[in-house]
């Protein structure tokens, strides 16, 4: 469906035009999956899938946010957040995203608005098939918030603020690849590690072509389980007796501690054969 049929959708189901749309791609992880969690540079590329924010106008004390997708799929689809004390809820919510991204720019950016919105969101970007449809939906959202109440965020202002919600409020132990990329678009080289830079990368002229491989990925479910893996693997090896002290170093019990822009393959190939 184009982005045309998308509206006229909208304008079908609720009788209204809305008022403002903005969108943001998903993302294919082309270099370097699982290191900007560690810190390390990564190259994610925009995909031509992406999710939709409508809003259909001003709301007087809350935000009436409806997920089209799921309400065409026969589930439910409606999130009500009030403009202040706003928590998120207890389990798996399309709209514990939304509201992370509200938390954060209330923290991040003093955001305190005075109205609410109705929104619908309709998505193109497939939940669970590793194209971050959860950073494509919080940057949309966030840029709709930008838009609307006139907030004037820089990408790299409104990627940061998303990138909070979900690791910072949501605690999902993403790194900041997905959001990044949603906010930037294209081709980039991110350093995750603070002070973050971004840099452009070109692609005229070259042509991507992402297949799906059927193996639903979950940020929330496969990260926790990598980054455990890696704490083990760490710790094994700051016990192992022969591991040269300059090396240990630069190790840490712990994923996000180690030096790992310090340490090459060369010098921890005798040892990793080792590991359980």
């Amino acid at each position: 469906m184009n982005y045309i049929d998308k509206v006229r959708t909208v304008e079908k189901v609720y009788k209204r035009k809305p008022v403002l749309i903005v969108s943001a791609p998903g993302r294919a992880d082309f270099l370097n999956t699982h290191q900007d969690y560690k810190g390390l540079p990564v190259v994610p590329v925009a995909i031509n899938l992406r999710t939709y924010v409508f809003s259909l106008g001003a709301e007087k004390d809350k935000f009436i946010i409806d997920s089209l997708n799921l309400r065409k799929g026969g589930s439910r689809y409606r999130d009500k957040v009030p403009l202040k004390d706003i928590s998120l809820v207890r389990g798996k919510w399309f709209g514990n995203y939304l509201r992370g991204v509200l938390l954060a720019f209330k923290e991040v950016f003093d955001f305190e608005p005075d109205k609410g919105l109705r929104i619908v969101i309709y998505s193109d970007v497939p939940i669970g098939s590793g194209l971050a449809s959860s950073a494509a939906l919080e940057v949309a959202f966030g840029k709709m918030l930008d838009e609307f109440y006139g907030l004037k965020l820089s990408p790299k202002d409104l990627a940061e603020a998303c990138f909070y919600a979900e690791n910072g409020i949501c605690k999902i132990p993403c790194g900041r690849l997905d959001q990044y990329s949603a906010a930037f678009g294209e081709a980039i080289l991110l350093y995750p590690k603070p002070p973050v830079k971004v840099e452009k990368l070109p692609l005229k002229g070259l042509k991507l072509v992402v297949a799906d491989s059927g193996i639903r990925h979950s940020v929330a479910d496969i990260h926790p389980r990598r980054q455990s893996e890696i704490n083990r693997g760490l710790q094994e090896l700051l016990s192992m007796p022969d591991v040269p002290e300059r090396v240990k170093e630069k190790l840490a019990p712990r994923f996000d501690e180690v030096s790992w822009e310090e340490l090459s393959l060369e010098e921890l190939s005798p040892f990793l054969q080792r590991i359980d």
